[in-house]
């Protein structure tokens, strides 16, 4: 019978934690995984999912492995020359042992180097346990906890799911997501009083149940997830990761011990919308790095208030959460969340080298005109409307977005609503530059929708002829906001929303807010016995809930990232919103 001597057990114990990390880590080699390798280059591999890390002052690398399935041999490691090493012992990460770590969704380091451990304590989201999620500090001098917080049932329900933590040292305040039951948890270091705030508040919960990832569905609902806070600690900056809208709040009205809902849901602003992303970071420049999910790509909402890419890449497979070293490079893990285990490569830590990336502005606006030309068998002419044009498009200009005019079938449009008199109408006839990207519209099958951030169909009678069944713009508005972009329309242009589908097969208009042209109004230009259609009544057949104002009276309606407004009139303050919604001035 064979039989272990003294020693060679003593041997075998002490190599254990790196056996387990070879199990953890299929490959550390530092491989180029785009075609720029000097800028994005995989520094870690797994055959094992993780989703948070955090990079010390001194460079070292944290990993969090969650607990979604048996195939989680370790909760938290740090990557050692490559190897994934449990932290801080290999006690910490048995999952029998109530005093250890058992369902780590995130990990994080503070301004005073010390490692912060975020414990769901909820497994498999099978639901929190009876001891209640966990913050733990540890000092990465020692590597021994510091401190422990828990948790009581004022600050978290049964299907909770506390997802990541920022630390302000200063304020002695840690800021916590709640994504399985949108909220945010404020923990007060010193005392370990906690409370959870916007609970029942629209901007911590999901904003859709799916998100379109490379044209494919991924469905889940996600509340409160991704959480940055800026340089100066003086706002929080939160998102849902099934939506496209980030907020902020101030830090000063979520410390204030005696405020109202009310109040406290009155002081976040709406910053902009953006891409799905699941986690953010401030970088030292103040500029907020994000997930693209929809594309594979990593975003950064500049300190100027600019949205830019940075990077698109096929190995971005779902970048989740984001830290910095000491040289200024942006590391992060891919999770693959959205993949089904067939289509799974290796996990990797990415590095990003800002200083080579070439950032690319997302400020493209789509503005769609009609191609018809006939007013329907009256022998009159029609097209689109002048100033639906060219108001919108010097607003657009203005606030520093690229233009591009399509209609369904390209080319010179026919106008309609000539009105020399209107200064901006004159301005836009005259503009070289606008009658060259007008007269060069291109054709709607050519419209390639990852390219804009928002789509604005311009009205005119010429639109209820032949933008309801043009399927090329129907898709690339379908894309644009289900990539987080906006839809818009004015006065008639609302006829290219009525047949437009989303991919959980409802209609875009269904249950929004929107204006349009009115029967009222169709009714007092004397046509509604020669359009194929009413667009208010359309608009109610496919779920629109329809508002409007007094006839031919400005109306402009913003609901779920779709601007709509009522007819002329409503052409500057539509395409106003739209610029409100895309930027942001102030973002610190």
């Amino acid at each position: 019978m064979f039989r272990l001597s003294k020693r060679d057990a003593m041997q075998i114990k002490k190599l254990l934690p790196i056996l387990l990390a070879g199990l953890l880590l299929s490959s550390c080699q530092q491989e180029p995984t785009a075609k720029n390798s000097k800028a994005v280059e995989a520094i870690a591999q797994s055959k094992h999912q993780w989703t948070g890390i955090a990079v010390s002052n001194s460079n070292r690398i944290f990993v969090n492995f969650p607990f979604w399935s048996d195939n989680t041999p370790v909760s938290v490691a740090e990557i050692v020359d490559g190897k994934a090493v449990p932290y801080p012992t290999k006690n910490w990460n048995n999952r029998k042992k109530p005093d250890g770590f058992l369902a780590v969704q995130s990990v994080f380091i503070d301004s005073n180097n010390n490692l912060w451990v975020l414990d769901t304590r909820n497994p498999r989201f099978s639901g929190v346990d009876s001891i209640g999620p966990v913050l733990y500090r540890f000092n990465l001098q020692t590597d021994q906890l510091v401190k422990q917080y828990n948790f009581n049932n004022n600050h978290f329900v049964q299907n909770s799911y506390f997802n990541d933590v920022r630390i302000d040292n200063e304020k002695q305040t840690a800021y916590i997501t709640d994504s399985g039951d949108g909220a945010l948890i404020v923990l007060n270091l010193k005392t370990g009083n906690a409370k959870r705030v916007l609970n029942n508040h629209p901007a911590t919960h999901a904003e859709t149940d799916y998100l379109m990832i490379n044209d494919k569905m991924w469905k889940n609902s996600v509340d409160a997830d991704g959480i940055a806070l800026s340089p100066d600690r003086k706002h929080l900056f939160f998102t849902a990761l099934s939506g496209h809208t980030l907020y902020r709040i101030p830090t000063r009205a979520l410390l204030k011990t005696l405020i109202t809902d009310n109040e406290l849901a009155a002081s976040i602003d709406t910053v902009m919308h953006i891409p799905a992303t699941d986690g953010m970071l401030f970088d030292d420049k103040g500029n907020l790095w994000m997930g693209g999910l929809e594309n594979n790509s990593i975003n950064v909402l500049q300190k100027n208030g600019n949205l830019v890419q940075m990077v698109q890449d096929s190995v971005i497979r779902w970048a989740d959460s984001f830290s910095k070293d000491t040289a200024g490079n942006i590391l992060f893990t891919t999770s693959q969340i959205h993949l089904q285990p067939e289509n799974k490569k290796a996990y990797e830590v990415i590095k990003l080298k800002p200083s080579r990336l070439n950032p690319a502005p997302l400020n493209k606006i789509l503005m769609v005109i009609t191609s018809h030309g006939l007013l329907g068998e009256t022998g009159d002419s029609t097209g689109y409307y002048l100033s639906e044009v060219s108001h919108a498009y010097y607003t657009f200009k203005e606030a520093g977005f690229q233009i591009t005019f399509a209609s369904p079938e390209g080319g010179k449009s026919p106008i309609d609503g000539k009105n020399m008199k209107d200064p901006l109408n004159k301005k836009f006839m005259t503009d070289k530059t606008a009658q060259k990207a007008i007269q060069n519209a291109i054709p709607a099958n050519e419209v390639n929708p990852s390219d804009y951030r928002a789509i604005y169909y311009a009205g005119g009678h010429g639109t209820m002829w032949d933008f309801p069944q043009n399927s090329a713009l129907q898709t690339a508005s379908k894309k644009i906001y289900e990539n987080g972009g906006i839809v818009s329309a004015v006065c008639h242009g609302p006829s290219g929303l009525v047949n437009i589908k989303l991919s959980d097969n409802n209609y875009l208009v269904n249950n929004k807010t929107v204006a349009g042209f009115t029967n009222e109004e169709e009714h007092a230009a004397g046509l509604e016995a020669v359009v194929p259609f009413l667009l208010e009544s359309k608009l109610k057949t496919r779920g629109a809930k329809f508002e409007e104002a007094p006839i031919f009276q400005e109306k402009v309606v913003s609901d779920q990232r779709l601007v709509t407004g009522q007819n002329p009139a409503s052409a500057k303050g539509a395409a106003e919103q739209i610029v409100r919604v895309l930027t942001f001035k102030n973002p610190q």
